[in-house]
């Protein structure tokens, strides 16, 4: 029985490379693929509700051809498809223009608007009840202009329901960027597997996304490159921890959280209530005298000690301390609300080195590492997951919080790879890099996570299934996604009002009824 796997995300070339493979070493006819592609863009139409007439605009690629395909079969189940092209005629070529032949033999016929204005566009797409548009497709590198951009314009404004074939018309497969005007679409039924610019960026316009079974298995080229994948809620359900009935605290795994300090608790509490919530079995906060003080009036389920009775510390005593506590556990998270002086700055550093348990390293102790992350990571003696929130990645890697925005997935992989640690980069659609540069991408783009103390609780949950047993990067991956449905379920009934007390109990309700 095969493992599960999270599906594949795949750059312009691995799918083109995938699509050359089904063709060259399965034997499968290119013609065959449109077609299969067509049938099932013509099978979502259909299983949206009676669609009234639907407007197939196409361009004069192989994005169109799938068009014709789609249009020869609606009209085949009865459905009145209307082909409107936005290139000349003439320049249709390939399987495209053999297509168009089978579907003009089929009694269907096309309307060449090359020469069109927005206005006319308009006019011709008055009265569709469903727009698919198959203008483009993964391979557009330019900005969109003349009659294209006149029929996009035109299509965004129609009032119907809007189905993009493989990638939204204007929308760059490789990056998410809009290449001028782009395709408004409510679904993109994507061909084969996701590719990348429709899912890094949460606002690009793709709708709801749906991927269409080719009939073949995507494989990338064995030279392909490294790969992205996407976070599937049955795979991360099926690695979860499961408790026997002869399971108690002790097996349910221990978590050391380095957290809080005099007016930072809250950060200490959401991380142990978060990582209990996600089951393991023991927690303890280890803070300054006074956190602990304000801890232990707070908690009741999380046991507290104390590293050092002033606001910083002592770099040797301290480190020892928290060493000697962290062998008696099997994970430690470090970071959340953690006093900021030069004495706390050397033991973070010294801890990330030193400890042989896996580590989740977050907030304040990542700042003190800042662009040193490399050497201080270059022999570290145990596993470790980075969390940065962009800002803190900017001062890992020595970028701005923008050009860490501009790229997520490039600069995630890099500090993954060249520090040989998970590296989670929150956000929209949160990035798990792993150190041999694959990265994991979160379904999840939920405003509302955007409140304070939300990190804080992805360090608490990771490190707490870190604990359980779970491998850093499993773990990571199960974090940021269960994270993410905790979020999106408690805004559903609060919306932006959810606040980070909120998600250890949703976690709890995750886990428990199904991701």
């Amino acid at each position: 029985m095969s493992v599960p796997t999270h599906p594949l995300v795949l750059t312009v070339d691995q799918m083109r490379g995938a699509d050359r493979g089904a063709v060259e070493t399965l034997g499968v006819p290119s013609l065959l693929l449109m077609e299969n592609a067509g049938r099932g863009v013509a099978e979502l139409v259909v299983s949206r509700g009676a669609p009234g007439w639907v407007a197939v605009v196409c361009g004069a690629g192989a994005n169109g051809g799938d068009g014709f395909v789609i249009a020869r079969h609606l009209a085949r189940r009865g459905v009145d498809a209307r082909v409107l092209l936005c290139a000349p005629r003439a320049r249709v070529a390939g399987d495209a223009a053999i297509m168009l032949g089978a579907l003009e033999r089929a009694g269907g016929g096309v309307e060449d608007g090359s020469a069109w204005d927005e206005a006319r566009w308009r006019l011709a797409l008055s009265g569709a009840r469903v727009v698919v548009d198959a203008i483009f497709g993964i391979g557009l590198r330019d900005d969109v202009t003349g009659a294209p951009a006149a029929a996009l314009a035109a299509m965004n404004a129609a009032s119907a329901d809007k189905i993009a074939v493989d990638v939204p018309s204007g929308l760059d497969a490789e990056t998410g960027r809009v290449r001028g005007v782009a395709f408004r679409a409510d679904v993109t039924a994507t061909m084969g597997a996701r590719k990348l610019g429709l899912v890094l960026d949460a606002d690009a316009p793709v709708g709801a996304l749906e991927v269409i079974d080719l009939g073949v298995p995507i494989v990338p080229a064995a030279d392909a490159g490294l790969l992205a994948r996407w976070l599937d809620g049955g795979v991360i359900r099926a690695g979860l921890p499961r408790r026997g009935a002869t399971a108690h605290k002790g097996t349910a795994g221990h978590l050391l959280v380095i957290a809080g300090s005099a007016g930072k608790t809250g950060a200490a509490v959401l991380a142990g209530r978060a990582a209990l919530r996600g089951g393991v079995g023991l927690v303890t906060v280890a803070s300054t005298a006074a956190g602990q003080a304000a801890l232990d009036a707070k908690v009741v389920e999380i046991m507290t000690e104390r590293y050092t009775d002033t606001d910083d510390a002592d770099a040797r005593e301290t480190a020892n301390k928290l060493a000697a506590l962290a062998g008696k556990v099997r994970a430690v998270a470090i970071g959340p609300g953690i006093p900021t002086g030069p004495g706390m700055r050397a033991v973070v550093r010294d801890l990330v080195a030193r400890l042989t348990v896996p580590m989740v390293v977050d907030a304040d102790a990542l700042n003190m590492m800042g662009s040193d992350v490399g050497r201080v990571l270059s022999n570290v003696a145990g596993p470790r997951i980075l969390t940065p929130h962009p800002a803190e990645m900017g001062r890992l890697v020595g970028k701005s919080t923008a050009e860490v925005q501009e790229d997520r997935l490039g600069v995630a992989r890099a500090l993954a790879t060249r520090t040989r640690s998970v590296v989670v980069l929150k956000g929209a659609r949160t990035l798990v890099a792993a150190p041999d540069g694959t990265v994991f991408v979160n379904p999840t783009a939920c405003g509302a996570l955007g409140t304070a103390g939300s990190g804080d609780v992805l360090t608490g949950l990771i490190g707490g299934l870190v604990a359980q047993g779970m491998t850093p990067l499993a773990a990571a991956c199960a974090g940021v996604f269960i994270h993410g449905a905790a979020g999106e379920r408690v805004a559903a009934r609060v919306g932006s009002g959810l606040t980070s007390g909120d998600l250890p109990d949703a976690i709890a309700d995750v886990i428990q009824t199904g991701l």
